[in-house]
């Protein structure tokens, strides 16, 4: 896994579909369009650069109404909300013990 590939919200594009290129549009990620990817603006990498911090974790106001209301867009509501609490766990996790075991625990939950 590549650090690179770690985006402010707790994704890691290197799953994606559409990062891999392997569906259209591709796309190289919300760091490289400025918050901006194909599908639209991401508020939480405009939120991230606001507050000026590396990811949501790290914000003095996480978890946040925000954080869990982006992905309430899932097809099923229920999942939705729980991708948020497990990406809430992951960035609180990445906070305590930096990129480099966050991306070892990420290994562990591949695909999660």
């Amino acid at each position: 896994m590549e650090k690179e590939h770690v985006r402010p919200c707790g994704e890691y594009c290197g799953f994606c579909l559409y990062y891999k290129k392997e569906k259209k549009p591709s796309c190289s990620g919300c760091s490289n369009h400025k918050g901006h990817p194909f599908w639209g603006e991401c508020k939480l990498y405009a939120c991230v650069t606001d507050h000026k911090v590396e990811h949501c974790g790290l914000c003095t106001e996480f978890p946040c109404d925000l954080f869990v209301g982006h992905f309430e867009g899932a097809p099923d509501n229920l999942e939705g909300q729980k991708d948020a609490i497990f990406r809430i766990g992951l960035l609180a996790y990445r906070r305590k013990t930096g990129i480099d075991k966050y991306l070892e625990m990420r290994k562990k939950l591949k695909g999660q």
